[in-house]
């Protein structure tokens, strides 16, 4: 998978093949603290002792793998067996290049090489779009992440990826349209550090996200897996400040016209559902309901309320394994949370 190619700058192998012992420990220094200045006669020094200490380092540059999405720079680390753990104390000198996707760096040990990344690189999301196949019968998922924007479509009980944009490499194209369980979709989308699948504690990881009460998070999944069909569903910038018992999306009817123009916000909590007087774009967000709303105890019963005649019907004539695709899906995605 991997092109390595390693190079000694300083050592003189034996002629015989006997092996050798090679293990130089060296760190190249910190940057001085603030406030500290140095002459151009000491950052010259330091510069050439830091140059013969890397002669004596073994050089290694790697090409990599096209089947994996470098959205940053990857972590280089080596396995150090006596302590059974990765360890990047013996790499020194790292560069990476992001247009021809290789790594060069400079190492006192020849152990085992390792390459990482960011498991959530791509989050919080930017915003999520829910909407029925205008072309199908399924339901298009869209998710912005921080460095990619993925597309999938729900159909039945399997899902396909349709779409990837701003991807750094060619990865996961072999799948595109191609049938997968909601699991399998995950395993393929982890395998190509493509993860937009967090764990139950991956908000403390996420800078910048927004832990919904899961119960009440879990249930809105279900009643827009129910209503997938019949409404198109948005992110909202009011989510993340909203707090752990309130989620805040837009939301609007697909399947009547009259009702299609308009994104609505609503506001979710344990106790009810609340179609907001405030906008998108208003300047500061507000909690008033829209005059004359009564009370909805969920966004299943608001629609049952309130939805047009061809909203409740599309609602009642979904399919059972598609409902549960989509709200398998959403659970692994976890778009309430992480937007």
């Amino acid at each position: 998978m991997y092109k390595l190619k390693v190079q000694f700058s300083a050592l003189q192998l034996p002629k015989t093949l006997q092996p050798i012992k090679y293990q130089i420990q060296y760190r190249a220094p910190l940057p001085p603290p603030p406030g500290v200045t140095r002459t151009p006669e000491e950052i010259e020094q330091e510069i050439k002792a830091m140059e013969e200490q890397y002669q004596k380092l073994a050089m290694v540059m790697i090409d990599l793998p096209q089947d994996v999405m470098w959205n940053e720079p990857p972590v280089v680390c080596q396995w150090q067996a006596p302590r059974k753990l990765w360890t990047t104390n013996f790499v020194n000198d790292y560069k990476f290049n992001e247009d021809k996707l290789t790594i060069q760096f400079r190492t006192g040990v020849l152990w085992p090489i390792g390459i990482a990344t960011l498991r959530y690189s791509n989050m919080p999301y930017q915003g999520y779009d829910i909407k029925p196949d205008p072309d199908g019968s399924g339901v298009i998922i869209t998710v912005t992440g921080l460095c990619v924007t993925c597309t999938w479509v729900c159909l039945s009980n399997y899902v396909k990826l349709k779409s990837i944009t701003n991807a750094s490499t060619n990865a996961l194209r072999e799948h595109f349209n191609k049938k997968y369980s909601v699991k399998q979709m995950v395993q393929l989308m982890r395998e190509a550090a493509c993860d937009f699948f967090p764990d139950f504690d991956g908000y403390t990881y996420v800078e910048g996200s927004a832990r919904k009460e899961w119960v009440m998070e879990r249930h809105t999944y279900h009643a827009m897996a129910f209503m997938s069909r019949s409404y198109n569903f948005q992110s909202s910038r009011w989510n993340q400040g909203a707090g752990y018992r309130t989620i805040v999306m837009q939301m609007r009817e697909a399947v009547d016209t009259k009702r299609t123009a308009k994104l609505q916000l609503m506001a979710l909590t344990p106790e009810r559902a609340t179609m907001l007087k405030c906008t998108e774009i208003a300047p500061e967000f507000s909690t008033e309901s829209v005059l004359g709303m009564p009370f909805f105890p969920c966004l299943f019963t608001f629609n049952m309320m309130y939805g047009s005649v061809d909203a409740r019907r599309s609602t009642f004539n979904m399919k059972y394994k598609l409902v549960e695709t989509v709200f398998e899906f959403l659970q692994e995605i976890k778009p309430c949370s992480y937007s």
